[in-house]
């Protein structure tokens, strides 16, 4: 019984170990562009400063989808991150088109 339970705190701590290692990875280049164009494209539209209700409403959900996308890239979810930050900048394009 204790060759069990100490076997399987081994393959536990291995597999937690595995998993704060590709967490701690570097985000994939193409990733790291995509944020950075966003947060541009997001200070742009912020220095245009819509009034209308609608559109500033469109501007806090694009500022939301960014965040998000951050927090994803920090956390390690790197598919979650690219899903938030294309539609940040969908957003923001459908803003900058009205």
């Amino acid at each position: 019984m204790r060759t069990r339970l100490r076997l399987f705190a081994a393959i536990a701590a291995v597999a937690l170990q595995a998993n704060v290692l590709s967490a701690l990875a570097d985000p994939p280049p193409d990733l790291v562009e995509l944020e950075r164009q966003v947060s541009l494209e997001l200070a742009h539209v912020r220095d245009s400063g819509p009034t209308d209700p609608v559109k500033r409403q469109q501007l806090y959900d694009a500022s939301q989808s960014e965040q998000n996308g951050e927090a994803a890239i920090k956390s390690g979810d790197y598919k979650g991150a690219e899903n938030s930050l294309l539609h940040a900048r969908e957003l923001l394009r459908k803003l900058r088109e009205d």
